[in-house]
């Protein structure tokens, strides 16, 4: 019985802070949208971490592409183009932030020490965002060079399933270390 009581805690804290930050960043975009009933000029201006990713994924794929000879450039601060070509938007689907807050709500629902919680989730992080780099790059690329798409090919989907089997990755490495460190202690 014990075993059933602390499974349903770990699971009851997972899915809350998976919630909370999920649809906390889904109000957060609500109340930093220009024009909005209870629009707030000081977390659009000061704290909007929402337009912070959008930028690291922006600015990436432009580092990226151009690492690969592409000459992009971000025309907008929703839109990333090769010169005289394909475009793509980013829009907030696209930012990959129901994946990050899963990450999220898994480290801080585990057990171990704040250091390595943070370790591990700026890791998580990077390596979602990366990925998210690369679908951009990928994404551009396919449309400037007219790439043949399957089955009415659907890349928030496949982003999604790749995003989601690399936090599974993620999260048995971080639990093998974390039994380790138990282990040794």
């Amino acid at each position: 019985m014990q075993y059933n009581s602390t499974f349903i805690k770990y699971t009851a804290k997972l899915l809350l802070l998976y919630f909370i930050f999920d649809y906390g960043t889904t109000l957060f975009i609500g109340v930093t949208g220009t024009g909005g009933r209870y629009y707030s000029y000081t977390l659009d201006h000061y704290f909007n971490y929402v337009s912070w990713l959008r930028n690291i994924i922006l600015h990436g794929s432009n580092s990226m592409m151009h690492l690969l000879r592409f000459d992009t450039t971000i025309v907008s601060e929703y839109l990333i183009g090769i010169k005289h070509g394909a475009a793509v938007q980013l829009v907030y689907s696209c930012l990959g932030y129901g994946v990050l807050s899963f990450w999220a709500a898994f480290i801080i629902a585990n057990k171990g020490t704040l250091k390595f919680k943070a370790i591990w989730l700026c890791f998580g992080f990077f390596v979602i965002i990366f990925s998210n780099i690369v679908r951009v790059c990928i994404l551009l690329i396919s449309k400037q060079q007219k790439w043949y798409k399957p089955f009415e090919f659907d890349h928030h989907t496949t982003y999604n399933i790749i995003a989601y089997l690399l936090v599974l990755m993620l999260m048995f490495f971080f639990l093998k270390v974390l039994k380790q460190k138990s282990a040794s202690a």
